[in-house]
């Protein structure tokens, strides 16, 4: 017999949340009923679907198989129900997995959090969840709604992905205080002084050609290392006579945060433009409608945010 649609919600789930508990609270059922039925779509489908990894149930390869199919099976049935219902941050429960790199989660996330403290109503029951993984798989997780969002630059996402435009940021420099640098960064200086540089061609390409325009420039002498985030270059900067070229945005964070002093890039590089992108078949669900909107009114009301921000959302 096929699973009915309660026990297909209870797979969509826990793909997206790899938790029995988790799912039982969100589904308002208890954690037996959500084992039973799990213990039923093992029976069906031939696979034990999760394996217990810590903390988490780890999906398993036929499992992940079927995430699409199911969410396509949930979306029809909602539209065969008369639509989607509105959702309400102040009274449903929703996880939300946000893909971000690691200068988004600590530039970003935490305005969006104060956002979800500060909301109109209050969001108590949603929780926002910055997912780690594969950065060739980030099409596929949208797709199957492991997550909902993803918030930086990635242009190679192409199938199906719709995006909004947030913002324009230009380069700027981090350096520790008492840097021979502070206060009369020029062209020259920065040629001169030794760098660390950021590679992260995984997860964002436009850095990945910084860092190759960069060496280009520099000196192999002034290249001190290579790391892999952001922030740990900032921090290199910080126990070093190195420069860490970095964002403005989030330049100005880590500089405030760690006591760095910030300096305007004295050579010209393309600036980098940040963008929210999820998939077609999350493009009307009244959750990431609702989702999409918080992060962009929540980042476009910031402080930290200039104006001039760019709203384009594709067609």
């Amino acid at each position: 017999m096929i699973p009915d649609l309660s026990q297909l919600r209870i797979l969509d789930s826990l793909l997206r949340e790899g938790s029995l508990t988790r799912t039982a609270e969100l589904l308002g059922m208890s954690q037996p009923t959500v084992s039973r039925s799990l213990a039923r779509l093992r029976r069906h489908f031939g696979d034990p679907l999760f394996v217990r990894a810590g903390q988490r149930m780890q999906a398993t390869a036929r499992a992940l198989e079927l995430g699409g199919p199911v969410a396509a099976v949930l979306d029809a049935a909602r539209l065969l129900e008369g639509g989607p219902a509105e959702f309400d941050p102040s009274s449903v429960s929703r996880s939300f997995g946000l893909y971000m790199v690691d200068g988004a989660v600590v530039n970003i996330l935490p305005r969006l959090l104060d956002g979800l403290a500060r909301a109109d109503g209050g969001a108590p029951g949603v929780q926002l969840r910055s997912v780690h993984i594969d950065p060739g798989s980030l099409e596929q997780q949208l797709e199957r709604g492991h997550i909902d969002l993803a918030i930086g630059r990635f242009p190679h996402l192409l199938k199906n992905i719709r995006q909004r435009k947030l913002w324009q940021d230009e380069y700027a420099c981090v350096m520790r205080p008492g840097h021979p640098c502070a206060g009369m960064l020029d062209r020259d200086a920065y040629l001169t002084h030794r760098h660390v540089l950021i590679e992260m061609e995984d997860t964002s390409h436009h850095n990945a050609a910084i860092t190759r325009k960069l060496e280009t420039l520099l000196a192999p002498t002034r290249i001190l290392c290579h790391v892999p985030s952001f922030t740990s270059a900032a921090h290199i900067a910080l126990h070093t006579d190195a420069i860490a070229t970095i964002p403005r945005r989030l330049a100005r964070s880590l500089a405030r945060d760690l006591g760095l002093v910030l300096a305007d890039m004295p050579i010209e590089l393309p600036p980098l433009q940040l963008a929210l992108y999820w998939h077609e078949r999350s493009h009307r669900d009244p959750a990431n409608k609702w989702l999409r909107e918080f992060v962009r009114t929540t980042l476009a009301d910031d402080d930290a945010a200039p104006s001039g921000l760019h709203y384009v959302e594709t067609a």
